[in-house]
């Protein structure tokens, strides 16, 4: 590995490369979350969108196509950065995190501005699936990405 890339106090015996947790984060971002994103994309949203028989229900399918499709790329890349141990990957990810986040968010209310439920339950779904779980994702894996040590050793602050 690049000595550049290794922490000048290596001494506490945490490796300055990518394994344990750091792995699961690189798979998820490389493979898992665009995976399922082109997938769901692809045997759900574009049926849907070929079936409907409304103009704001394609507009919406199509808007998530758009975006979803937006941030498998940006995923790919940050995983791959993050895996590839190139600089400023760490930050990469961050945005992607905060880029999901945001983007899930004004689905969400694009979905209200467009659909206009009358049932709670659709608001509760949605914001199932658009907030609170996109949500504890972003929480869980930025926490992780502040406080690894992992992470501080394998992509050192220049």
């Amino acid at each position: 590995m690049d000595p550049q890339l290794q922490s000048p106090s290596d001494s506490s015996g945490v490796p300055a490369e990518v394994g344990g947790w750091l792995v699961a984060l690189c798979l998820i971002l490389t493979i898992v979350f665009p995976v399922m994103s082109l997938y769901r994309i692809i045997s759900h949203t574009i049926p849907t969108v070929i079936a409907a028989h409304t103009l704001n229900r394609i507009l919406l399918l199509s808007v998530y196509s758009l975006v979803f499709s937006a941030l498998a790329v940006l995923s790919f890349v940050a995983g791959l950065r993050l895996w590839l141990v190139k600089p400023h990957a760490v930050g990469l990810a961050r945005r992607f995190f905060l880029t999901y986040l945001i983007a899930n968010a004004a689905y969400f209310i694009f979905w209200i501005a467009v659909i206009r439920p009358t049932k709670q339950v659709a608001y509760a779904e949605m914001g199932w699936y658009h907030l609170v779980g996109p949500a504890a994702f972003v929480y869980l894996w930025h926490t992780y990405l502040e406080h690894s040590k992992r992470v501080r050793y394998t992509y050192p602050v220049p």
